[in-house]
């Protein structure tokens, strides 16, 4: 028999180290297809964060609507990873250590979403020092959040939602929020959560409207614009920025060409000084930006004629961005030469695009530059966001 047992372990032994660990992360959601539930969860635990994401138009969890700070387990008591399900929900929850949880949402086994945790099931008994360890490895293997966030799972997320829990070193597309307070003493005020929706939530006094609030960073309302499209993190960028809005409510086109006019609006965006130029009150929506334009030197007489909904090429809102940066005439023969097309660039924008090019702001396709191809609302985004980044 105890020759018996000791073979066992030892295959045990060999089994588990063949079984490589288990790695996902915002691709494991983006190749799901919609299994009837609004959302999908990612648990990143090196991170301590949660990424939740919603459906795109083909029925895939690939858009990330939000992202919230968490704790997982702690040295010894480790989330365990693998993908599960939601199941059963309470809103107050007795946990293994004797504390309780706000807003509990099992998702495997004994490990659940839940608050951090408080001594009594009593909103104003918050073990404080658990608040203030949000965003390390803290709990005994559940995923502590912060009472609003925990209150969004538990509100939001239905029984059989899909719970990935992994390892990586990017906290995921949103990034990792801060708590909405930094660090609260024993029992300030009152010993609440401050982002406890409720009414009574003495925090009020504190931080005003903030309080009840989560602190979690939101997505775009986008649809069409995925996590694993290539330019993601640039229109993300740019919507964050209020460089760029959709065509709709929740609607990016990314696809779709820029006008004249779009892309000049963009261009305004850009300045420092965001005063609005005085123009007549009949004017077209894109006046204000045009008389800018027309009055700091963007636009030029000798240009071409501003046809607004005209499609405008790539060489042309390179210019408009050239301008802005008050970029100077220079030699462009050894930056454009490498371009099989650069014959085509006008001559008044081959200062812009060698500027462009060398900063990285534009590049191009297949060893050509495309000077007088349209430019969608894609590489619009892309090339606004490194602008900012110069």
């Amino acid at each position: 028999m105890k020759k018996l047992i000791i073979l066992l372990l030892a295959v045990t032994l060999v089994f588990a180290a063949a079984v490589p660990a288990f790695a996902a992360g915002p691709e494991t959601a983006a190749s799901t297809k919609n299994n009837g539930s609004p959302y999908y969860i990612l648990v990143n635990c090196s991170a301590n964060c949660v990424t939740v994401y919603g459906l795109d138009p083909a029925g895939y969890y690939s858009i990330p609507v939000r992202a919230m700070v968490a704790s997982t387990g702690k040295p010894g008591c480790e989330t365990p990873t693998g993908t599960f399900s939601i199941s059963n929900r309470a809103a107050w929850m007795y946990m293994a250590d004797g504390s309780y949880g706000q807003y509990a949402t099992r998702f495997n086994g004994a490990i659940l979403f839940h608050s951090v945790c408080y001594k009594k099931k009593d909103p104003s008994t918050l073990m404080t020092y658990e608040y203030n360890a949000l965003g390390g490895f803290a709990s005994l293997g559940c995923v502590r959040l912060q009472t609003a966030d925990a209150k969004w799972v538990f509100d939001n997320c239905p029984q059989g939602t899909k719970v990935t829990v992994y390892n990586a070193e990017s906290p995921g597309p949103l990034g990792k929020p801060d708590t909405l307070v930094q660090q609260i003493a024993d029992g300030q005020p009152g010993g609440w959560d401050p982002t406890d929706p409720r009414a009574e939530n003495p925090w009020k006094s504190v931080i005003g409207d903030k309080a009840g609030t989560s602190s979690a960073i939101l997505g775009m309302p986008f649809k069409d614009v995925r996590v694993n499209d290539w330019f993601y993190p640039h229109v993300l960028g740019a919507y964050r920025a209020d460089l760029m809005r959709g065509t709709a409510a929740d609607t990016f086109a990314p696809q779709s060409t820029l006008t004249y006019a779009q892309a000049l609006q963009m261009v305004y965006n850009l300045r420092t000084d965001r005063s609005v130029s005085e123009v007549p009150a009949d004017s077209p929506w894109y006046a204000p930006a045009l008389k800018w334009a027309e009055d700091n030197g963007i636009t030029l007489p000798e240009d071409a004629a501003f046809e607004p909904n005209d499609n405008i090429p790539r060489q042309m809102f390179a210019l408009y961005l050239f301008r802005l940066a008050g970029g100077e005439a220079k030699d462009t023969n050894g930056t454009l030469a490498v371009y099989a097309d650069a014959d085509r660039i006008a001559a008044f924008c081959r200062n812009a695009l060698s500027w462009a090019s060398e900063q990285g702001i534009m590049g191009g396709y297949n060893g050509k530059m495309l000077p007088l191809a349209g430019l969608t609302r894609a590489e619009a985004a892309t090339m606004l966001l490194r602008y900012t980044e110069l």
